[in-house]
């Protein structure tokens, strides 16, 4: 919140992708703890020339964070096009939202095992990016 008189800077598009961002910071750091837990520091601190199984819950946070990136690939250049466009910003922000709120529930339906909503979330993200992308073109 900005102090009274002062002009808000952030948009609902940048702040939702500054939030997405750390959602993949904090995959990246879930990831590194669970396979240092089951390989040990040792294996931390090595160039880890030999694989090592993680289990299943290791394979599915590498899957979902490596989803996130693809996705972020779609959704960070559309918010940066967005921005510099100056295009609609309602439209924009809703499908920020959408796309950031989805990439949550996402990766918890991802990590929980749970496909059919885990797949309905990735749906929305697009969903959320193809809004953006309409803001952009000027076709809403």
């Amino acid at each position: 919140m900005q102090p009274a008189g002062m002009e808000e800077t952030v948009t609902m598009n940048i702040e939702m992708l500054v939030l997405s961002l750390v959602l993949l910071l904090v995959l990246q750091l879930v990831q590194a703890t669970h396979t240092t837990m089951i390989a040990g520091m040792p294996y931390a601190f090595s160039p880890r020339d030999k694989t090592v199984d993680v289990g299943i819950l290791g394979g599915r946070i590498q899957r979902t964070k490596v989803n996130l990136i693809e996705n972020l690939m779609l959704f960070a250049p559309l918010s940066v096009l967005a921005e510099a466009t100056h295009a609609g910003p309602a439209l924009v922000g809703w499908g920020a939202v959408v796309f950031f709120v989805a990439r949550i529930v996402h990766t918890l339906c991802y990590l929980a095992g749970i496909p059919v909503l885990r797949t309905l979330a990735w749906l929305a993200g697009v969903i959320g990016c193809i809004m953006i992308a309409c803001a952009i073109l000027g076709w809403a």
